[in-house]
């Protein structure tokens, strides 16, 4: 059970002379390693000195040359000076004063709890709850620092991560932070890594009327996730004559306009309403290799 404390400093007064007293307390967190007591002197150094915890003598510190000097801690009790030297004299004991009561609080653990760490493209978005976290949490903070430079001080936040011109997440690892604090002012951090996945798709339709009338006038596709060097595209009668062949996909996008739109790929000539046979080839974003055949119906 943590304790309230009180501090008492005591200062000696002194025009020339030497010194030694401990101030400058605060309470501290069990997690934190550079916790001190500032132990101020007057004489000439280096100094050196003994303290003790709760009347138990620690060991001695030696060539103390900074002053103010700053004594690490981590254990709760009454830190007092026992004795100390400056450079020319032992320091008189009615010159050492001081005191300080160091209370050690318990830390909280910060804990990020998510359904996945994998997410797709097409919902690059994240559940966070920190409901086994450990601590004092009914008055306590929490600040969300995401892989993508945004903020969030709710316990539960629901994250989505940036996301292109398309709609589609931005492919990547993310690093999230989460920083508990607790009524004591003491804080833990936790780390979570996220990695937005590319998946790949493509959509191709099976029929199209290129009559001029600007809908559904040419044969486009949209994918996802393909390599675009490996991709080809072909459309072939009954007969199997080649018609048309495209290894561009880019140039086959419905958003742009593009596509095919119903001649010959020799003559130029306007194709006859009729089934036609389509075979498409691309490996995805993973190498995987695809080869599919289909149909299209092509209506004048």
């Amino acid at each position: 059970m943590l304790k309230k404390c009180l501090v008492i400093f005591l200062f000696p007064f002194l025009v020339n002379g030497q010194s030694a007293f401990i101030t400058n307390y605060h309470p501290i967190c069990d997690n934190v390693n550079n916790n001190t007591v500032i132990i101020v002197f007057s004489g000439t150094p280096p100094f050196s000195i003994v303290y003790a915890i709760d009347g138990v003598n620690q060991a001695i510190v030696l060539q103390i040359f900074d002053n103010p000097f700053d004594l690490p801690i981590s254990i709760e009790g009454i830190y007092t000076i026992v004795s100390a030297n400056d450079a020319l004299n032992v320091i008189p004991n009615n010159d050492i004063d001081g005191s300080a009561i160091v209370e050690v609080f318990t830390s909280p653990t910060a804990v990020i709890s998510s359904v996945s760490d994998t997410l797709s493209v097409f919902s690059p978005e994240v559940n966070y709850n920190t409901g086994n976290s450990i601590g004092n949490f009914n008055a306590s903070s929490y600040q969300w620092i995401f892989g993508d430079g945004l903020l969030d001080s709710t316990a539960n936040p629901i994250h989505q991560y940036p996301i292109d011109s398309d709609g589609l997440g931005v492919v990547g690892f993310y690093q999230d932070l989460l920083i508990v604090t607790d009524l004591n002012g003491c804080s833990d951090t936790a780390v979570n890594h996220i990695w937005v996945r590319d998946e790949y798709w493509i959509y191709i339709p099976n029929s199209f009327t290129p009559d001029n009338d600007n809908i559904n006038d040419r044969l486009c596709i949209e994918y996802n996730g393909i390599r675009e060097e490996t991709f080809i595209f072909k459309i072939f009668n009954k007969q199997g004559d080649l018609m048309y062949q495209s290894q561009n996909p880019s140039e086959l996008k419905c958003r742009i306009n593009g596509g095919w739109d119903g001649k010959h790929i020799e003559t130029n000539n306007d194709l006859p309403s009729d089934f036609y046979v389509s075979e498409i080839y691309f490996q995805d974003f993973e190498g995987w290799k695809h080869h599919e055949f289909g149909y299209v119906i092509l209506v004048r």
